[in-house]
């Protein structure tokens, strides 16, 4: 094996940096507000540590504080950049950027904060205070009240200009949404000709709280909104109180979604202008209603007296508030609990006897000192509550089970109080998450903490969190890449329009987001386990038997509703159909006969830390995730081998008939890992590991 031993030393030499983020610095102009700093001749410094090198350039005094400059053609693969007032000449400079930042302010000249945000063309960077060491955002220049144009605009025009002040009283209004060129989405009426509708205020802490309000749309008729089903009513959910990317909402529906819930609202990013006015990026939001396309249960209603028609259905929201159509008890642990009756809104006195008593009923099987007597699985369907409940712990969402917690249960004694559909995370991720939400909670919770005593709810919690695990958590992470793509531009101008409560750094805030989600990912499976996909495991319980057989044979009858799931999963040997093969290959397993082929090729994963590395690995193939050395945090790496120059390196073989693998480097724990390193392919792969969570791979500098 031959080496580029130049380049190799000076990897090695920077291996206490490890840092692999890069940014684009753009051809094109862009601004500088000088108002806010004591510069008088504004340099642009950027660099990268992979270049070992830096660039200088002097901006231009445009006059009235603002400075430009010109970028000739597009530079990539930066690591930051900084705004600086420094004697250090314009050029390229041979040293890493971070050295050249340090020696400006060695040097006691004035810079700002060191930036990662990306550059907008024609965009104006502004310091947010007067701190030279300000750390700041972009606005566009002139149109800092304007919509981005990269997502639909709703236009909302009230009734003679009247101001929207009442969460009870709607205003009549006019709306229209122009699709701004976005293909796939349909303009709604025009400017030329509005469509009627009716709006006010809407949530209780995010009405009072902020001046960008959230609001409540009815319109004329039922529409389709930007793709989404045919409705009168709809919410703008104006999420001032989320400063990780809008993320809070959205990831909690997609994973509602992917838990199977029976019904997720719908949303969809619209920037909106009112009155004339732009008030930045909103959700253009399903609401909670009982209809079949939404909560579908059967209708009672209101001052419904017959006994045959109280029992459902109802839509409940376990409350925060005491409102006045509410019926209130005592939890068994002496909290209070306010249920408000959505559906029916008004009830008569049988209708209210009926629920008290159904949340009284269940209270009181829920607080028995046997957790091995699962009754109240008689009032509540566990499998609904344990896929809602994961939804929850996976953003920490404390105030879960406290408010804006719905249930529903449809007509009939037998009938069954079912958990959904989610609603509001706008607490999420507002403490240390490791533990579980009902431990020590910010806010008190309603049954969950009782009902997670129970043995057997522990073993649904595990049996939907496997199939999460296996199923779907590998595509959370491109689906908040896609979602933050779409909202990108449209959250700078919304940063711009509320720099109090904006994200004017979302990609730093989407970054920040994924961690918390992975943090929590790791621990929750640190409790209940990260499992692997076990070949022929078609009931995912964790084992091979004749179960699983029963369940194959049962769908090639076509006596089990399947999901698309359960076809994934069904496919065993993984041809593209289920039939009888699939039976016959379960069947070899169980008796041992099974084989796999013997790989002519391996994937040898070599790594370089002061302690021997965690190394975890699995691979993502026809929707199966399958673990290939153990279950987190995998194997400790034990065996060496030394290169010609001296370099020791932990070492370990795949000898697996998979085009990639995917590996993470940990220190035995989630608190210390790399992010995923995703599709390594056969041959050697070498990567520095610093025991925490930086690496690099360094396999370009090594060639057979």
């Amino acid at each position: 094996m031959t080496r580029k031993n130049t380049l190799l030393a000076l990897v090695l030499l920077v291996m206490s940096i490890f840092d692999t983020s890069a940014l684009d610095i753009p051809k094109g102009t862009f601004y500088f507000d000088n108002s806010l700093t004591k510069y008088s001749v504004v340099k642009f410094v950027f660099g990268s540590y992979s270049n070992l090198e830096s660039y200088v350039m002097t901006m231009t005094n445009e006059g009235d504080n603002l400075w430009s400059i010109t970028i000739p053609e597009t530079v990539t693969g930066m690591y930051r950049y900084c705004f600086a007032e420094t004697t250090i000449p314009d050029g390229m400079h041979n040293e890493t950027f971070p050295d050249l930042k340090d020696r400006i302010t060695s040097r006691n000249e004035r810079r700002t904060t060191t930036c990662e945000l990306s550059i907008p063309v024609g965009w104006v960077y502004t310091p947010t205070s007067g701190n030279n060491w300000a750390s700041g955002t972009w606005i566009k220049p002139g149109e800092a009240t304007s919509y981005s144009g990269t997502l639909p605009v709703m236009y909302i025009n009230t009734e003679n200009s009247q101001p929207i002040t009442s969460k009870e009283e709607y205003v009549y209004a006019y709306y229209y949404i122009d699709n701004m060129g976005i293909e796939g989405v349909e303009n709604v009426g025009s400017e030329e000709a509005p469509q009627p509708m009716e709006i006010r205020g809407r949530g209780n802490y995010t009405w009072t709280d902020f001046d960008k309000k959230p609001y409540r749309l009815k319109l004329d008729a039922k529409t389709s909104l930007l793709g989404m089903k045919r409705n009168k009513n709809w919410a703008l959910m104006a999420n001032a109180d989320d400063k990780l990317g809008c993320l809070r909402n959205t990831v909690g529906y997609e994973l509602s979604r992917r838990m199977g819930l029976a019904w997720t609202p719908s949303q969809q990013p619209v920037e909106v202008v009112l009155n004339g006015d732009y008030i930045g990026l909103y959700m253009l939001t399903e609401t909670v209603r009982v209809e079949p396309d939404r909560v579908n249960v059967t209708e009672q209603a209101d001052y419904e007296t017959s006994p045959f028609v109280v029992s459902g259905g109802w839509l409940v929201e376990i409350d925060n508030y005491q409102e006045d159509e509410q019926v209130r008890t005592v939890e068994g642990n002496g909290n209070s609990i306010y249920s408000t009756y959505k559906s029916p809104e008004h009830l008569s006195d049988q209708q209210r006897t009926y629920l008290t008593g159904l949340i009284n009923s269940t209270n009181a099987a829920i607080y028995v000192t046997d957790k091995t007597n699962n009754s109240w699985e008689s009032y509540i369907d566990p499998d609904t509550l344990a896929c809602y409940y994961i939804v929850q712990e996976l953003l920490d969402d404390t105030e879960s089970f406290h408010g804006s917690c719905f249930w529903h249960k449809e007509n009939g004694n037998d009938a069954k109080i079912m958990f959904g559909p989610v609603w509001d995370f706008g607490n999420a991720y507002h403490r240390n998450i490791g533990r579980f939400i009902y431990d020590r909670p910010a806010f008190t919770q309603t049954w969950i903490g009782e009902i997670a005593k129970f043995p057997h709810f522990q073993e649904i919690v595990l049996k939907h969190w496997n199939r999460f695990v296996l199923l779907h958590y590998k595509e959370m992470g491109d689906f908040i890449d896609s979602f933050i793509d779409q909202i990108y531009h449209a959250a700078m101008s919304d940063a711009a329009r509320w720099p109090q409560y904006g994200n004017p750094d979302i990609l730093n805030d989407r970054d920040t987001f994924k961690e918390y989600f992975e943090s929590k990912y790791q621990w929750l499976g640190e409790q209940w386990g990260i499992p692997g996909m076990t070949l022929g495991d078609v009931n995912l319980d964790g084992t091979v038997n004749a179960a699983d057989i029963t369940m194959l044979y049962d769908i090639l009858m076509g006596n089990v509703v399947t999901s698309e799931e359960d076809i994934i999963v069904a496919d065993v040997n993984s041809d593209g159909a289920i039939n009888s093969a699939d039976i016959t290959l379960v069947y070899d397993i169980i008796l041992g006969t099974y084989q796999p082929e013997t790989p002519e090729t391996g994937i040898i994963i070599n790594v370089r830390a002061d302690v021997a590395p965690y190394l975890y690995s699995w691979v993502y193939v026809n929707g199966r995730n399958t673990v290939l050395n153990g279950n987190w945090p995998g194997m400790q790496m034990t065996e060496t081998r030394t290169t010609s120059d001296g370099v020791v390196w932990w070492t370990h073989r795949f000898d697996v008939d998979y085009e990639t693998i995917n590996i993470i480097f940990n220190a035995g724990n989630s608190s210390h890992q790399t992010s995923n390193i995703m599709g390594l392919g056969q041959g050697q792969h070498y990567f520095l590991y610093d025991g925490d969570k930086a690496y690099q791979d360094v396999t370009e500098f090594y060639e057979e």
